[in-house]
């Protein structure tokens, strides 16, 4: 059974599929396996969380000088997945180009896009010939028109068939359904029961799995504290997705959205060029604008991988005698957002309030 566990969350709580072990022997050597680049924070979705601020319009991006050199360094730090965030990296005019040069480097592509550009059969073509190896996640945080309406700017409905549309096209094109994922901002506006149906909804129309985001008062966020869930309905919600994503294990990454090999092995560069522990953190400890991104890395991986963290006996109580801590830290963000310690405790985990009401 023990066996069972740990392939359920290798392949699936860490997004490595296929590459779990090389991303676990990465962490023990407390070494970059993905990094994360914003390339541009356009995107058409219009979330009233955005945690990258970002509008239909691009403010901010790097230019793809930066990123190349970004790729270049990646390589020579023997990185070994990008993570395209945005805004939605679709939207740049070279993200064909981009990907296809990380490729010729030895490098897997993540692509992280709302989903509405793979609409386009031909864009969703090249998204699955430069993913080959890697995942593509989509972002519909609710398949109820009126709670989807009520979370964006706009209250565009239309855009969940929009993106349905663009996952049918790439699962018609050969991408497996185990390497793409549906994304949710869980918030307290959608609540629980919608949370669940949407997951649900994917996984048992679609096959994909759900990455369940806590929201986090940062970006657009820092505006709608309203959206802060209480931790019964985390509890809940959290929960279920475990259920649906693991196969109903009795082992939980409690309120994390990946295990700790991913965000234990991970770096961001933001859209202004901040280097920082994750793309929800924007606190960065440089910016590659001012020193390149190898240096950056050279003097602070240790803190970008939340390094002392690594080694269970250093993570706080009581999450240093959890059963789930193989593979459960907490979620660095929360931790950071909501108790201005990034290394800390994760506040909306509410396995450290039963242990506590059980002593």
């Amino acid at each position: 059974m023990g066996a069972c566990i740990n392939d359920h969350l290798n392949r699936y709580g860490g997004l490595a599929v296929g590459h779990e072990e090389e991303q676990k022997r990465y962490f023990a050597e407390k070494r970059l396996y993905a990094l994360q680049i914003e390339t541009t924070d356009a995107c058409q979705q219009g979330c009233l969380y955005c945690y990258a601020g970002s509008t239909s319009r691009e403010s901010y991006g790097l230019t793809s000088l930066e990123i190349r050199s970004l790729l270049d360094d990646a390589a020579a730090l023997e990185i070994r997945a990008i993570d395209w965030l945005g805004g939605d990296p679709l939207v740049r005019p070279d993200w064909y180009a981009l990907m296809q040069y990380a490729r010729s480097l030895g490098i897997i592509n993540n692509v992280w896009t709302s989903g509405l550009p793979l609409r386009n059969r031909e864009i969703a073509a090249r998204v699955h010939e430069v993913t080959e190896g890697g995942f593509v996640s989509v972002h519909v945080d609710s398949i109820t028109p009126e709670v989807y309406a009520k979370l964006h700017r706009g209250g565009n409905a239309h855009y969940i068939d929009a993106i349905v549309e663009g996952v049918t096209n790439m699962l018609a094109l050969g991408k497996p359904a185990d390497k793409m994922i549906n994304c949710i901002t869980y918030t307290a506006e959608q609540g629980p029961e919608d949370a669940i149906r949407t997951m649900r909804w994917w996984f048992e129309e679609k096959g994909l799995r759900t990455c369940l985001t806590m929201f986090n008062p940062a970006g657009m966020g820092s505006g709608w504290r309203s959206f802060e869930p209480e931790l019964a309905e985390v509890q809940q919600v959290y929960t279920e997705r475990d259920s649906i994503n693991y196969g109903g294990d009795s082992i939980s990454i409690a309120a994390m959205d990946t295990d700790k090999y991913y965000c234990g092995t991970m770096a961001t560069v933001t859209f202004t060029g901040d280097v920082t522990p994750c793309s929800v953190i924007r606190e960065g400890v440089g910016n590659i604008r001012v020193r390149p991104f190898r240096e950056i890395i050279a003097e602070h991986v240790n803190t970008l991988v939340h390094g002392k963290l690594h080694d269970v006996c250093n993570l706080p109580a009581p999450c240093n005698t959890c059963i789930n801590n193989p593979s459960c830290w907490g979620c660095r963000a929360s931790a950071y957002h909501y108790n201005r310690d990034a290394d800390g405790l994760d506040p909306k985990c509410w396995l450290i309030r039963v242990k506590e009401q059980e002593e």
